[in-house]
C-alpha cells in the first residue's frame, strides 16, 4: 500500500515516517506544489492532505488535483474541530476528515479502510446503462449522448448508488452513512450533492426523485 503525505512542516513529516513506514510505502511531500508533479508520474493507493499550509492549503491543492485523478481516496488532517472545516473538505468530496490529534492505531486503520474501498471499487469494470445514459464504473464518469461527464469522488457515489438499485427509495440517514462512515455530519448537506448531480446529468436528472420524508430514488419505467 502507498500513501503519499503532504506537509509543509519537516518535523511532521519526519513524524509520520516513523510512525506509519512500518506499514506502508510512504512519500512524503514538504512544498503542496510538488504534489502535483508527483501525480504526474507516479501512482499513489491515497493521500494525505494537512489542511492548514502557508503556499497553499489542503482544500485548494485538492481542488487542483482531484479533476486529473477523482479515483484517489483523500484524508484531512487538520487541526481545526470546527464543523464548517469538516463539511467544506466533504463538499469537496474527500474521504475522510481527520482531527488532530489522532491516534496511530486510528489512522492506520481509517488509512486502510480507504485504499479497500478504493480497490473494490476499481475492481468493478462494470458500465451501468438506462437509455441514453452510461455510467462507467472504473473510471467513475458518466456519459449522456456523446457527452463524457466527469464527476466528483461523492457524486459518482450517489449516482452509483441510485443506478445499482433503480426504483428502490434510499434515506438521507442511509446515504449519508454511506458516504461518510464514522463522521458526524448533517444529512442535509446531500441536497447540495443531489443538487450539483442532477444539473451536471441533465436531462437523465428527471429520474433522480426525491420522495418526500423519505429519501431519493432512481425511477426507471
Amino acid at each position: 500500500m502507498h500513501v503519499t503525505i503532504v506537509d509543509d512542516v519537516k518535523d511532521n513529516l519526519r513524524s509520520y515516517n516513523e510512525l506509519l513506514s512500518p506499514t506502508f510505502n510512504l512519500e512524503l511531500i514538504q512544498n503542496p506544489i510538488d504534489l502535483l508533479a508527483f501525480l504526474g508520474k507516479t501512482a499513489t493507493d491515497l493521500i494525505i492532505l494537512d489542511l492548514h499550509m502557508p503556499t497553499m492549503n489542503g482544500f485548494e491543492l485538492y481542488e487542483k488535483f482531484k479533476i486529473d485523478h477523482p479515483e484517489l481516496p483523500v484524508i484531512f488532517l487538520s487541526g481545526d474541530p470546527s464543523e464548517e472545516s469538516l463539511i467544506k473538505g466533504l463538499n469537496l468530496g474527500a474521504d475522510d476528515f481527520i482531527v488532530k490529534p489522532v491516534s496511530l492505531r486510528e489512522l492506520i486503520a481509517r488509512i486502510k479502510n480507504k485504499i479497500s474501498v478504493k480497490h473494490i471499487n476499481s475492481s468493478d469494470a462494470e458500465i451501468i446503462t438506462f437509455d441514453g445514459f452510461k455510467l462507467h464504473c472504473e473510471m467513475q464518469m458518466a456519459e449522456i449522448g456523446d457527452e463524457k461527464i466527469q464527476l466528483t469522488p461523492i457524486e459518482f457515489k450517489l449516482i452509483h448508488l441510485l443506478a445499482k438499485n433503480p426504483n428502490k427509495v434510499f434515506s438521507r440517514d442511509y446515504i449519508t452513512n454511506l458516504l461518510w462512515p464514522n463522521i458526524h455530519i448533517q444529512n442535509q448537506n446531500i441536497d447540495t450533492h443531489l443538487s450539483n448531480l442532477r444539473k451536471k446529468l441533465s436531462p437523465f436528472s428527471k429520474y433522480i426523485k426525491t420522495i418526500k420524508s423519505r429519501g431519493y430514488i432512481l425511477r426507471i419505467g
